[in-house]
């Protein structure tokens, strides 16, 4: 039979974990939040750089995603794309800590 005592030292435990479930979903929010940002500021920066492309000669050679569709098969990535694979691989993405 638990005792009040127990239980109110269960609920503590309980709290406590709580508190720091939440602090670490704030750490990982603030990074999703970064990843986002970084994601938008490479999209931006290939939008870029394809209205380039197509203003000018249009030639294959200026088109980001032509020259990407040929570099992937030999597993060369962008160096935007490869830090976007670096971070989507990352431990940090998913977490599960039940108590």
């Amino acid at each position: 039979m638990k005792t009040a005592g127990h239980q109110v030292l269960n609920l503590g435990q309980t709290l406590e974990w709580l508190r720091r479930e939440l602090s670490e979903m704030q750490i990982q929010d603030r990074r999703l939040l970064l990843t986002l940002r970084h994601l938008r500021s490479v999209l931006e920066e290939l939008r870029r750089q394809s209205a380039q492309g197509e203003d000018g000669a249009g030639s294959a050679a200026t088109s980001p995603s032509r020259a990407r569709a040929g570099s992937e098969g030999r597993g060369c990535w962008p160096v935007a794309s490869r830090g976007l694979a670096q971070l989507l691989q990352g431990e940090e993405n998913r977490r599960n800590s039940l108590p």
